[in-house]
């Protein structure tokens, strides 16, 4: 067999057919860009899967941590990325759905700049008081907001985040006006309203759990289509008479668009086995996650309503990025 020249040997692998690649596929390292800081559920959640996924491919697989402007530095950056499959998005509703439904402007499309690979979370917000108002149901709340419109306060995790947005959504679903005030993330949001400066919080479940079970918070109701399994006692809004209601954040993985399908079929396939492991749902659900999973064409078809509808709860609210 006559040698082949140096030049040629290079380029055999692109010659491989895609499924030969994405069977040997990934030969060095991956890495998961979490657009949030350390320590955020965004973040565990990538790192349960990033250290589950190096154990199945053998192969290292990093977290970056790239936060800032509300996520959109981070998924900008994982945007421009190779399109090899080994630049993984942790991506979740703020960046792909409300972020785009509050400014025509941003540096990435949700849509043509990624191609979905599994939704594998979810987080319910709930509507929270302090133990001492003198709030104890949704429909107290809603009574004194109807009799006093704009009077009413409540904090979120700053303008424009899934807990803001659902409670503007909320607010149009019920009709009634209740003060935003935003802050710079959900832990100063429950302190204040522990503290009295405002009357009541919408936030995350994993970020008032603890207030609620030490008996600091009281939650009224909470966001999703079913009772959330961190909080069971507590009703949905939607048994508390909004049956058109849900609001809950969701997380994903992401890859750049582009990418061939093959690998993004490695990596679903890699992430079902993980999800459908021993113990591991519980491990999710211990840092105050609803594990899923879906496959990459679920995703993708849940996305361009979830933009639509957030788009118009925005315009409704007068909302724009600040």
């Amino acid at each position: 067999m006559p040698r082949l020249p140096r030049r040629a040997l290079l380029a055999l692998p692109l010659l491989l057919p895609l499924p030969a690649l994405a069977q040997t596929w990934p030969t060095r390292v991956v890495r998961i860009i979490v657009p949030f800081p350390p320590g955020a559920g965004t973040d565990l959640l990538a790192r349960a899967y990033a250290q589950k996924l190096s154990e199945l491919w053998n192969q290292p697989v990093v977290i970056e941590n790239r936060a800032g402007a509300g996520g959109v530095i981070g998924t900008e950056a994982a945007s421009r990325a190779a399109r090899d499959g080994y630049t993984i998005l942790m991506a979740n509703s703020s960046v792909l759905a409300i972020a785009p439904a509050l400014s025509a402007t941003l540096p990435y499309d949700p849509v043509g700049s990624f191609d979905p690979v599994a939704l594998v979370g979810a987080n319910d917000n709930a509507l929270v008081v302090r133990t001492a108002s003198p709030f104890r149901s949704v429909a107290e709340v809603l009574e004194a907001a109807k009799a006093r419109p704009g009077i009413l306060t409540y904090a979120s995790a700053g303008t424009g985040t899934s807990t803001h947005m659902a409670a503007e959504y909320f607010k149009q679903v019920a009709g009634v006006d209740i003060t935003h005030v935003p802050y710079r993330g959900s832990p100063q949001a429950l302190t204040d309203t522990l503290g009295g400066q405002v009357d009541m919080n919408f936030n995350t479940i994993n970020a008032v759990l603890s207030a609620v079970r030490n008996g600091q918070a009281r939650a009224l109701g909470t966001t999703g289509a079913t009772r959330d399994p961190l909080l069971p006692e507590v009703p949905t809004l939607q048994e508390l008479g909004f049956p058109a209601y849900s609001a809950s954040g969701w997380l994903g993985f992401v890859v750049p668009a582009g990418t061939p399908p093959e690998i993004i079929a490695r990596i679903s396939e890699g992430m079902r086995r993980i999800a459908a492991e021993p113990g591991f749902p519980e491990r999710i659900a211990s840092i105050g996650m609803r594990p899923t999973i879906s496959t990459p064409e679920e995703f993708r078809a849940m996305l361009a309503p979830e933009i639509a509808r957030w788009t118009e709860v925005a315009r409704r609210a007068g909302l724009k990025a600040e």
